[in-house]
């Protein structure tokens, strides 16, 4: 059973995440009947979306996900050791970049001028820099499966290689932040590359971290 302030993280969280509906049927007339709805790096659109689709199906589809995440999240903690604050912070990216979005689409669709590539880089320099500062916080217990942390799921024996582990990801994700927001001072492709950068070194220290919690 979840506890009161659970309860009241994925009420409120949820309302956050299907707010911005009503922000889209106040404009619903005025938006095309096809919406434009992704954008690449050079703001050029390549992505479209029926309009009630894009109203009404993507935050319910956030929705859905907010939930799965939420019910993954508490269930690791469960049957392992809580991370109150990195909870807490994972319950409010999906709410964060559901509205950014929408509200960025919208304006979009509406003819307004929105640097699509400067908000989604500053989406994902947020996630980076706020998973990078919590994730060392996250417990993790030698000897038993991880509980809230950044591992593979099995049997951790080596209590400090795992805490490095977290600490080196972190510092990794808080870099990764940053330059992500210092290359919208330089042409797209380098937010591309950095961005690569950034999830080749993830995946390289998700090998690393295996040989450091035998």
């Amino acid at each position: 059973m979840m506890s009161k302030n659970r309860t009241w993280l994925l009420v409120l969280t949820s309302l956050v995440i299907v707010a911005p509906i009503g922000y889209g049927l106040a404009q619903y007339d005025a938006l095309p009947a096809t919406m434009a709805t992704h954008w690449g790096l050079n703001n050029q659109v390549n992505g479209w979306m029926p309009k009630p689709m894009m109203v009404f199906g993507l935050p319910l589809l956030m929705l859905v996900m907010q939930w799965v995440v939420l019910g993954a999240t508490w269930y690791s903690a469960r049957h392992g050791q809580a991370a109150p604050k990195l909870e807490r912070l994972t319950a409010w990216l999906l709410p964060l970049v559901t509205v950014v979005a929408y509200v960025m689409t919208v304006r979009s669709n509406l003819g307004q001028q929105v640097d699509a590539r400067f908000w989604a880089l500053l989406l994902v320099a947020a996630i980076f820099i706020g998973m990078g500062n919590y994730l060392p916080t996250a417990p993790v217990e030698s000897g038993r499966w991880f509980g809230y942390g950044y591992h593979a799921p099995w049997q951790i024996n080596n209590y400090a290689g795992a805490k490095r582990a977290l600490r080196v990801l972190g510092y990794t994700m808080v870099i990764g932040g940053i330059a992500v927001l210092l290359s919208l001072f330089f042409a797209p492709v380098v937010s591309m590359v950095i961005v690569m950068i950034i999830v080749v070194a993830m995946l390289v220290l998700s090998l690393v971290s295996i040989k450091w919690t035998r």
